[in-house]
């Protein structure tokens, strides 16, 4: 009998991995009693715990194969068509249309111990070429009965890394996937939900809550493993009758720990992430037994584990590692492989599953054969993650996301943006839709030849910029006419201040001619009065009133009536 490889590196464990499963009991008999309180559950913990091997293994494996029908649901372009796609694929038919075909409910027979149960009140005689399932019933309610019909088994819907939704989808394709929630929770169908998402997006579901008062009442978080969680695991790795691995005698504790302080490095935590231990194990048996088809059997020895060595981030290093071997491999600069890898990864470092084709598209600049090449051999490392039924490529894990998001450089990252700016605008309807602004045209235009833009995106691009333009023109306009209109105002301003001066001057003027007529008045009144004094005469009476109509006309010293009066003043002895 050939021996097992107990380590699924990267991958998720499943329902037939429920014997290699171990160190999670405590949480899978929590998820297992939640699962009869609610139709409603919310796994929750950060990357790299486990959620995803939690449900499918851990709680999958604590039901009867009778007791469970899984549909395991990824968002893929839309999650709304993927759950209804996996409706259809589960024998539901379409969600949209108003009748089940017989074909549908294949293996109801009238031998059937469950056809006598009320509800199965439809007429499923063969005369007709299609069975009704309940008319009154909604479409999405006809599709579940009619899979219940079929396999007669509580249907488990587990939406996984249901963070897609906020990350990739829009506000049309959360408020649909809210409404059909909303709808599950109200048929009478032995039917459940379980989302599992990272926790830093717990707070994107607030809307959903709103909606959905129950959606945070029965949650789960998913704890990192702990030392002891971590020595559960190895040691019953070691132990299993069928496994091809096996831990140095009376050595078992020692080595589980040297495994966990290893893999911590000089962290200061109490737990490591299960990728890490998932990768370091794998690393620890290909240098004990340098057999990559990893049929061989290992012995796991403390003289073993000391040789790894500080290896630092053991996931970096095995990313760094796989990229420059597919480089060589296929006689490229390792930037470019990186290329072909990043667009697999999203702007906040999550996965985002991709064709090949729409691949192709993104990488417009770089050949076809080339990027079927680099997704060959990243799916043969084990770092790409095909799936048939999709035919799309993801990254493996999370975890490694976050490495190929680090070695972005700024342009990527920039282009990333423009890219989820100009997606986002063009997944409005029309009706909400808004050009860019000027200030984002030009943000955008240094990035345009990089993009890959579908039609729509092009158009909108294009509208935008002539949009743009004319707003420019607008402005200039505008800004001249504001410049003649000041320009005017200005001069008018000039013109009344000259006026306002010239006349406030004139006045002056006036004024200084009336005061000076005055004087003369005055000075002529004393002048006269000094005749009369003279011809008296009283001479000293007639100087002193001579000189005070000389102190009346002050400065004006030209005037010939002050000459005349100071002649008089002279002449008198």
């Amino acid at each position: 009998m050939q021996k097992r490889y107990p380590f699924k590196f990267l991958d998720a464990y499943t329902r037939e991995d429920s014997d290699i499963f171990f160190g999670r009991e405590e949480e899978v008999n929590a998820l297992y009693e939640m699962a009869f309180q609610t139709d409603l559950l919310l796994v929750f913990g950060a990357s790299g715990t486990g959620k995803t091997s939690l449900i499918q293994c851990g709680l999958a494996s604590k039901f009867q194969s009778h007791d469970w029908l899984a549909l395991n649901i990824r968002r893929g372009s839309n999650l709304n068509a993927s759950f209804e796609k996996a409706l259809r694929e589960a024998g539901g038919g379409d969600p949209q249309s108003d009748r089940v075909t017989p074909s549908q409910i294949e293996g109801v027979t009238s031998s059937h111990p469950l056809n006598s149960l009320d509800w199965l009140d439809e007429d499923w005689s063969s005369e007709s070429p299609t069975t009704t399932v309940s008319q009154n019933l909604s479409p999405l309610a006809r599709s579940l009965k009619a899979i219940y019909l079929r396999h007669f088994k509580p249907l488990y819907l587990i939406f996984d890394q249901f963070e897609e939704l906020y990350i990739l989808g829009n506000k049309a394709e959360q408020e649909t996937f809210i409404a059909t929630v909303k709808e599950i929770l109200r048929v009478e169908q032995p039917v459940k939900i379980i989302l599992s998402i990272r926790e830093e997006y717990l707070g994107h579901l607030y809307e959903f809550e709103r909606e959905v008062p129950q959606l945070l009442r029965k949650k789960l978080r998913v704890e990192p493993m702990h030392l002891d969680k971590v020595k559960t695991v190895i040691t019953r790795v070691g132990a299993l009758p069928d496994g091809n691995i096996r831990l140095q005698a009376a050595k078992e504790d020692a080595i589980a720990t040297g495994i966990f302080d290893k893999i911590k490095g000089k962290e200061k935590t109490l737990a490591i992430e299960l990728p890490y231990l998932q990768v370091f194990l794998d690393k620890l048996y290909l240098q004990t037994t340098g057999d990559d088809s990893r049929q061989a059997d290992a012995m796991f020895t403390v003289a073993e584990l000391e040789k790894m060595g500080d290896i630092g981030d053991v996931l970096r290093d095995f990313l760094d590692e796989q990229v420059l071997k597919t480089a060589q491999k296929l006689q490229q600069k390792p930037e470019t492989i990186w290329r072909i890898l990043s667009p697999f990864v999203t702007l906040e470092g999550t996965k985002e599953p991709l064709s090949e084709q729409e691949q192709c598209l993104r990488l417009s600049d770089t050949s076809p054969a080339l990027v079927r090449s680099a997704l060959e051999s990243f799916s043969n490392s084990r770092i790409l993650r095909f799936t048939e039924q999709e035919q799309r490529y993801e990254i493996a894990h999370d975890s490694l996301a976050k490495q190929v998001h680090a070695k972005r450089s700024d342009e990527e990252i920039a282009i990333l943006e423009v890219q989820r700016l100009v997606k986002s605008q063009v997944a409005l309807k029309a009706e909400t839709r808004e050009y860019f602004t000027e200030k984002q045209m030009l943000f955008i235009e240094p990035y345009l030849p990089k993009l890959s833009l579908n039609e729509a995106e092009k158009r909108h691009l294009n509208e935008s910029d002539n949009a743009a333009k004319r707003r420019k023109r607008n402005r200039a306009r505008r800004s001249q006419f504001t410049y003649t209109a000041i320009l005017a105002a200005f001069v008018i301003m000039v013109g009344l201040s000259w006026w306002a001066i010239q006349n406030q001057q004139d006045t002056q003027n006036a004024i200084e001619r009336i005061k000076l007529n005055q004087k003369i008045n005055t000075a002529n009144e004393l002048r006269d009065y000094g005749d009369r004094y003279l011809a008296l005469p009283k001479k000293e009476e007639a100087r002193k009133t001579y000189q005070a109509a000389l102190d009346t006309l002050g400065e004006h010293k030209d005037l010939e009536l002050y000459q005349e009066i100071k002649h008089k003043i002279e002449s008198i002895k």
